[in-house]
């Protein structure tokens, strides 16, 4: 009678922990969604304080004597260059060149800092 008792005591510990392994695989699942949709909700924010500083530092540069057309011209150039197309300007027929004289002087390539004089927030562990 007792080996039946050691039996029954190992099938019910078996069946327990295979029911907290799938409850353990479940909340893992779960705890992987909750943190990549607060990251979400967290680079969302960021990007609103981004885009609202951008819009700040368009009209300052303006209030500042630059153009609508060379604020157009800059936006065309850090789109052509973050998506690695060519600016679409006569002078630029070969696509992965840059005409020297048409980049702006700011644009050193070194995009980790952010805007100029602004420092990584990734260096420093903010995220």
């Amino acid at each position: 009678m007792a080996n039946n008792q050691n039996t029954m005591r190992d099938m019910k510990r078996s069946i327990l922990k295979a029911v907290r392994d799938s409850q353990r695989t479940k909340q893992d699942a779960m705890d992987e969604y909750v943190a990549a949709r607060v990251s979400i909700k967290s680079l969302e924010g960021r990007l609103e304080e981004a885009r609202e500083k951008a819009a700040l530092l368009r009209r300052k540069a303006k209030d500042a004597g630059n153009t609508s057309a060379e604020l157009k011209t800059a936006d065309d150039l850090i789109d052509a260059r973050w998506t690695g197309t060519e600016d679409g300007s006569p002078e630029n027929t070969n696509p992965g060149t840059v005409n020297p004289e048409r980049e702006h002087p700011a644009m050193d390539g070194n995009m980790e800092g952010g805007m100029p004089g602004e420092p990584n927030r990734w260096e420093g562990g903010e995220s």
